[in-house]
């Protein structure tokens, strides 16, 4: 067989070898590492490691998640790659950000939140970070994952499988020569278009599995009892449903308003949901972004589509992050003075809102629900502020509480 026609499977076997006499031979001159062997997801041998990386000789363990099924780690990972930003906000909150080495997207990072946080500082740093995404959307390749030398990939396997350049073919082949994937994607907005058969989860619930992944269940259970407590008093304070303003989620973009209908389920809009907004789009859910006859993009409204459903309030999903949202915000904003557009109750009252993100993990919803609930019922829970810094009596949640919770020790430093 020629070089040009070696598989990938080979040649990642062929780079095994070397490094595994690599290692030995320094082992042999230092005395001190030992080598363990950490399978995949497939069975097969994964890349040799050296023990203190793989944090001791613990007993192999298992989690079980839709869609990858019972998979079996050796160890606790070390060296973890993620696709969505709702993964790094998991890893943060379990304290295991520092192993992050990848990531899909640079621009879905977003650290506002944790810079309220007293004395949080989160260890990966955003301009070190490798990505995955190609500039123009171009696929990356398997090689790529072969050269992170990775211990899981949080990356949903069925979603990855019929991504541009990929087969399920190659997606097994990762797993079983470089590290496991567990991740579920769909559960973001119950959005699967597969026939497989595939369960969807809270962010709660999600965040409960990756939390089994690092062997550290309990500043998960710990956060979940603060937004329980949150819950309780923001739903005893509620205006009555007749009196509630009527929310529309927008994209504001050339001229034109994507609309998103909160009827959609999934964790990326649960804060709107968990505070009783009324959809100002419930006339249009079918042609709203990601369902029905819209397509996956949806059918936009120009001003006077806009108009004749008069959403009190708008909210522009992603735009608090700044950037390409953020600048679509700022034009949004502009049309203020619109002749037609100050017809719109939302325009005219103004009351134009950036949005959280939809990736959002366990920490970052704490935040996403006070911010709705501030733009949403101002006069209720008080006014909305961007950067989040409310003072201890603004405060919808224990903010201080989260921060012990980040910070506890007991449950391992970053």
């Amino acid at each position: 067989m020629s070089e040009g026609s070696t598989s990938g499977a080979e040649r990642q076997a062929q780079i095994k070898r070397v490094l595994l006499f690599t290692a030995i031979g320094l082992a042999a001159v230092a005395g001190v590492v030992t080598l363990v062997i950490a399978p995949g997801a497939g069975g097969g041998g994964g890349l040799a490691t050296p023990a203190d990386k793989a944090g001791g000789a613990g007993a192999p363990y298992t989690v079980e998640l839709s869609p990858t099924g019972k998979v079996q780690f050796q160890h606790v990972p070390e060296r973890v790659v993620t696709m969505d930003a709702n993964y790094n906000d998991m890893l943060v909150a379990v304290q295991q950000d520092r192993k992050l080495v990848a990531t899909g997207y640079k621009n879905n990072f977003y650290d506002g939140y944790y810079k309220t946080i007293e004395g949080l500082q989160v260890s990966y740093d955003p301009a070190k970070m490798t990505y995955l995404s190609v500039p123009g959307g171009g696929a990356f390749d398997k090689e790529l994952l072969y050269s992170l030398h990775a211990d899981v990939f949080h990356i949903d396997p069925l979603q990855l499988a019929t991504s541009k350049g990929w087969t399920k073919a190659d997606v097994d082949e990762i797993a079983h020569n470089v590290a496991p994937f567990l991740a579920n994607r769909y559960s973001r907005d119950h959005s699967y278009p597969g026939t497989e058969p595939y369960q969807y989860y809270s962010v709660w619930e999600l965040s409960e599995k990756i939390a089994e992944v690092y062997q550290r269940p309990e500043p998960i259970r710990q956060l979940k009892a603060v937004y329980d407590e949150m819950m309780v008093a923001i739903r005893a304070k509620l205006p009555p449903e007749e009196k509630r303003p009527r929310v529309g989620l927008v994209y504001y973009n050339n001229g034109k308003f994507t609309t998103y209908t909160l009827a959609n389920e999934g964790f990326g809009q649960a804060q709107y949901r968990d505070l009783g907004a009324r959809d100002a789009f419930a006339t249009i859910a079918d042609r709203a972004y990601g369902s029905g006859s819209g397509g996956p993009t949806g059918t936009p409204l120009d001003a006077e589509g806009l108009l004749a459903l008069n959403p009190d309030v708008l909210i522009m999903p992603f735009a608090v992050q700044g950037g390409t949202a953020g600048a679509a915000f700022d034009q949004m904003l502009a049309l203020e003075s619109d002749p037609l557009l100050q017809r719109v109750n939302a325009f005219r009252d103004k009351r134009l809102y950036p949005g959280g993100t939809p990736l959002q993990g366990p920490v970052f919803y704490l935040f996403q629900i006070e911010m709705a609930a501030k733009q949403i019922y101002p006069e209720t829970f008080g006014t909305f502020r961007k950067d989040s810094a409310y003072p201890v009596a603004e405060q919808l949640f224990d903010h201080e509480k989260l921060a012990e919770i980040l910070r506890a020790k007991d449950h391992g430093s970053r």
